[in-house]
């Protein structure tokens, strides 16, 4: 058991080995998002989760010892946003580190007048370039549990989807089909539309985080597309559509 748990947490395996049935009715028994989902999508999601333990490689941070439990969790949810896409859309994502709480990441920002400031800011995920995703432990436990669109590994999945276009731009490659100016259309007239929101005082349904940049409003709507749908209708309703056109539609029990 001990070298299978290291061979999973490493991604050194050979070959794609089954996740241990236990683990996996545990982890559907606690996620409720994912237990929404039809027997056929539960498949197919283990199948893609499988895949995923074999090739990408899991790291703590602050001496967290990832296990096999929490590796699965992780894997599954992150497999969610490609269960229509196709697994080879998470190709450029390698790594995993998992921190026991949130981690701490240094900024620079610089001012009207030039002048850099420096801090460190707490995060519950974050991607970065060369394939790396970073996570805080208790906000991937809260992923999917209460299904309030708050999910930071699909918030962060969408970024390396979105990252295949070459930046962080809520611009992802779109399928054949799909209209590039629509769909530019329609996200930048409700990123408008949530920063007027915002400055004109009222309470927006979605996450206020999304309106702080293009790339983190499609990551922001991503989360309520799989978690809070009937959210995202009503707040951005031709948003919520492209949204279903990208990452597919699928049967909830």
């Amino acid at each position: 058991m001990l070298e299978k748990l290291l061979a999973y947490l490493s991604g050194t395996h050979q070959q794609i080995a089954p996740v241990d049935a236990r683990l996996w009715r545990q982890t559907l028994e606690t996620t409720p998002l994912l237990a929404a989902l039809g027997a056929n999508e539960q498949t197919d999601l283990k199948t893609l989760t499988e895949q995923f333990l074999a090739e990408k490689r899991f790291f703590g941070g602050d001496d967290l010892e990832p296990n096999l439990e929490m590796a699965i969790r992780i894997a599954a949810l992150a497999c969610l946003p490609v269960l229509h896409l196709g697994y080879h859309w998470l190709s450029e994502l390698h790594d995993l580190v998992i921190y026991p709480d949130a981690f701490l990441v240094h900024r620079e920002e610089r001012d009207e007048f030039g002048v850099v400031h420096e801090h460190y800011e707490p995060l519950s995920g974050e991607a970065w370039e060369h394939g790396t995703l970073v996570l805080s432990w208790p906000d991937v436990l809260e992923a999917g549990a209460r299904c309030d669109g708050r999910n930071v590994v699909i918030h962060e999945i969408a970024h390396i989807l979105d990252d295949r276009n070459g930046a962080f731009n809520g611009f992802p490659p779109l399928h054949k089909g799909m209209d590039p100016v629509q769909w530019t259309a329609d996200f930048s007239d409700a990123f408008d539309s949530l920063n007027q929101q915002l400055t004109q005082g009222h309470r927006p349904l979605i996450d206020p985080y999304g309106a702080t940049s293009p790339a983190e409003f499609f990551a922001v709507t991503s989360e309520y597309h799989f978690e809070r749908p009937d959210l995202l209708q009503e707040a951005f309703p031709r948003v919520a559509m492209q949204l279903e056109r990208f990452y597919g539609s699928w049967e909830r029990v």
